[in-house]
């Protein structure tokens, strides 16, 4: 079965598929970037589905008071959920590395059978340059579209569209400093009893001075602790 795939050049053919298949999903990646890109940039008129798809999730959290504890996470989550033809984003990256693999054990396989059917040098030499050539193609068409950049670009974008658009927290009061107040409060209150209860048997008793006052506040607060 080898030779005859050898022989009916079905490895160059596969090598040049290979390629094909790897740059059309590169294109297809950076179809989905550029259009992200370009809607992020006019953020409050968006053409593309997913941008759409992406603010209507983000108002839909905000309108049920859902917070977003980390907007980073959120914002690839959904970027993670893009698809361009009906194919999610991921399954176009992942065509890319398969691409290149195949690419590369067709030029084992290839090798291979040189070795086996005892085949011209020339042949074997072919074969190596055309799926190396090919394979380092993808690699630097990779490399110059910059799709970590664009990826950069648009969680850029969004996280600073989401941090401009997020409603101001509520303070949260110091849980401290709230019972210190209770505490005050309700030491008021005892004084103030006491205070009452010594007026209501003699009529100078409720005359305390401000240090037996200070004392009996002090007495009154390590009863609470």
């Amino acid at each position: 079965m080898l030779h005859i795939w050898m022989e009916q050049n079905v490895l160059f053919y596969g090598m040049i598929g290979a390629g094909i298949l790897g740059i059309l999903c590169m294109f297809m990646v950076d179809r989905f970037y550029g259009r992200a890109i370009r809607d992020v940039r006019r953020i409050t008129e968006p053409k593309g589905k997913w941008t759409k798809e992406f603010l209507n999730q983000y108002q839909m959290r905000l309108t049920k008071e859902q917070e977003i504890n980390n907007p980073e996470a959120f914002v690839r989550t959904q970027l993670a959920r893009g698809k361009t033809l009906g194919i999610g984003i991921q399954k176009w990256k992942q065509g890319i590395g398969y691409s290149a693999v195949l690419c590369f054990l067709l030029i084992l396989t290839a090798v291979y059978g040189t070795y086996r059917y005892e085949q011209a040098q020339l042949l074997r030499y072919e074969y190596v340059l055309t799926g190396a050539g090919i394979f380092a193609l993808l690699l630097l068409m990779k490399q110059f579209m910059g799709f970590m950049n664009k990826e950069d670009m648009i969680l850029d974008g969004l996280l600073d569209y989401m941090e401009n658009t997020l409603p101001a927290r509520k303070p949260v009061p110091d849980e401290q400093a709230l019972k210190e107040q209770t505490r005050e409060e309700l030491i008021d209150k005892v004084t103030e009893g006491i205070r009452q209860t010594a007026a209501s048997e003699t009529k100078f008793s409720h005359m305390l001075t401000p240090e037996e006052e200070h004392i009996m506040r002090e007495v009154i607060r390590e009863y609470l602790i």
